[in-house]
């Protein structure tokens, strides 16, 4: 008889025990205090959810053991807690200090600004995704019109009128690195090609080869992130072919995240 009392008393605790691991009670607040209805409670890695009462209190129950739950509330940034009686406060979420929760996808339109006085700016796209280490890959380009003439001399200087056209186009891709919550750097590598072509008299114009180049190009800059609103400033370095020295063209562009 004692033995079988002893074995009721084990069976009781036992089943107490376990029904402490699958309901989860607590209220949920906000920095003030004031409790906050209808907050979402999540267990994590499952579907069972609930919403806090209109007193901030909540009562979730699973028929699984309860090891951490995620609390929601629109405009507030979401809390993960281990299980325990508990009070939560939710903060509101700014922009400013918001923390990337999950790969985000990005693309972007190019402008490259005119190298010295040469031509008009260059259009592209930049796309890639980004958490806290992300990719990107970046293209920009400005056709050239077909040309008339080629030279690698000066001698014909005196027949330039003085206006050009020139043609750019750069492939590049790397790797971009979350330096603060809405900053970023990113840095790559690829491939850059310019062409100049000089007006000469009759409408006609020359391709003149000392000042075209292509070569590796070096892409560096960063991104500052506005909400899902994206814009970046940096430069392509090209590190030319042959012993026409380097060149650096800068760039600017706003996206979207999504």
């Amino acid at each position: 008889m004692k033995n079988l009392l002893m074995s009721g008393l084990f069976l009781l605790l036992g089943n107490i025990y376990l029904s402490a691991q699958n309901t989860v009670s607590g209220t949920v607040t906000d920095k003030k205090g004031n409790p906050i209805p209808g907050a979402k409670v999540v267990v994590k890695g499952d579907t069972e959810a609930t919403l806090s009462e209109l007193d901030g209190t909540f009562k979730l129950e699973s028929n699984k053991p309860i090891k951490k739950i995620k609390i929601f509330y629109g405009g507030m940034r979401p809390k993960e807690l281990n299980v325990a009686p508990l009070s939560v406060q939710l903060y509101k979420e700014s922009w400013w200090t918001q923390k990337p929760e999950k790969y985000q996808w990005f693309a972007s339109l190019q402008v490259g600004l005119p190298e010295n006085d040469f031509g008009s700016p260059s259009f592209g796209l930049m796309v890639g995704g980004v958490k806290n280490l992300g990719w990107y890959v970046k293209g920009l380009y400005r056709p050239l019109q077909s040309t008339d003439y080629e030279s690698d001399s000066e001698t014909s200087n005196h027949w330039y009128t003085g206006k050009s056209k020139n043609s750019f186009y750069s492939a590049t891709g790397g790797l971009i690195l979350r330096l603060w919550c809405p900053v970023h750097i990113y840095f790559g590598a690829g491939y850059a090609k310019r062409k100049i072509a000089w007006e000469m008299t009759g409408d006609k114009y020359l391709r003149y080869d000392p000042d075209c180049y292509d070569g590796a190009a070096l892409d560096f800059g960063l991104m500052f992130r506005v909400k899902n609103i994206l814009v970046n400033a940096g430069s392509i370095y090209t590190i030319k072919n042959g012993d026409k020295g380097n060149e650096f063209v800068g760039n600017i562009g706003i996206g979207y995240c999504f």
